[in-house]
């Protein structure tokens, strides 16, 4: 779900961005099952858009059968995002389960942010997570904006027993994607 949230504050510091980034880290409780997106043959992409932009993902599921896949996925802001921002935007990506990084300084709020996270395998539940700040104007009132996202996902090639079967029910949800628009305005 995508909202947005307003907070007075003088300035969004590393330690702030840190914490917003280690509370979307947070595992989900026990006995809670995440909402997930499985990429099989028969559903090789996953596309979501809400208030804030639109997220893809995809993977060659018959092209990777017995390999390592790579998940290429995309994210471009919403013409609303687009148009509160004053500036240019800085973006990281990151990965729970795999030593994966992007990042990308100073591109157009409008920039379509696009990669591929290597290496993933089957039958794992993997978190794909990502920030972009940049400096807006709402309402007359100047601020710092951090948007947010996570993408919980597993592959599954149809041929492997899915370890998701053992632990129980896999939830398919268009939910499995998520955002968030945080915007700190100056004093």
């Amino acid at each position: 779900m995508s909202s947005i949230s307003t907070r007075r504050a003088a300035v969004v510091g590393s330690t702030a961005l840190a914490a917003v980034l280690a509370l979307g880290a947070v595992p989900a409780q026990a006995g809670v099952t995440q909402a997930k997106h499985t990429f099989k043959m028969s559903a090789p992409s996953y596309t979501k858009t809400d208030s804030n932009g639109t997220f893809t993902g995809q993977v060659n599921m018959a092209g990777t059968v017995g390999k390592p896949a790579h998940m290429a996925w995309s994210f471009r802001t919403s013409k609303k995002v687009q148009a509160i921002a004053t500036g240019k935007m800085t973006c990281s990506a990151g990965h729970m389960q795999l030593p994966y990084h992007d990042k990308h300084t100073n591109v157009a709020v409008s920039y379509f942010w696009h990669s591929s996270v290597p290496s993933n395998r089957r039958n794992k539940d993997y978190t794909l997570y990502g920030n972009c700040t940049f400096r807006v104007k709402v309402g007359g009132k100047k601020g710092t904006a951090n948007l947010g996202f996570r993408f919980n996902y597993s592959l599954f090639d149809g041929i492997s027993k899915s370890v998701a079967a053992e632990d129980g029910p896999t939830v398919e949800d268009p939910n499995a994607y998520t955002s968030e628009l945080d915007i700190t305005y100056d004093s």
